[in-house]
């Protein structure tokens, strides 16, 4: 079953990497920075998701995930983490 989270900002600490999602704090990214590969000369940042983007994932290991368009001010997907109620997500 997939769900749509609303991408927080991204943190590192360290060597580590990690965005959660704004609403219920699952995680979206969670990656230990010295286990990358990286061209010389390229930014070593992986990319993120743009904050506030409706990401969503599918399974668990390994999983999908991708943007879902949205148009501000319509309701949120039936399975967003935000349309569910707000003491499930706690």
């Amino acid at each position: 079953m997939s769900v749509i989270h609303i991408a927080g900002p991204d943190i590192t600490v360290g060597h580590h990497l990690r965005q959660r999602c704004a609403w219920c704090g699952a995680t979206l990214i969670d990656d230990d920075l010295t286990r990358l590969a990286v061209p010389a000369g390229q930014d070593p940042r992986p990319a993120t998701w743009t904050v506030g983007a409706l990401v969503e994932v599918d399974g668990d290991n390994p999983r999908a995930s991708w943007v879902v368009e949205h148009v501000d001010g319509d309701p949120l997907p039936d399975n967003a983490c935000g349309a569910l109620d707000p003491a499930a997500t706690r």
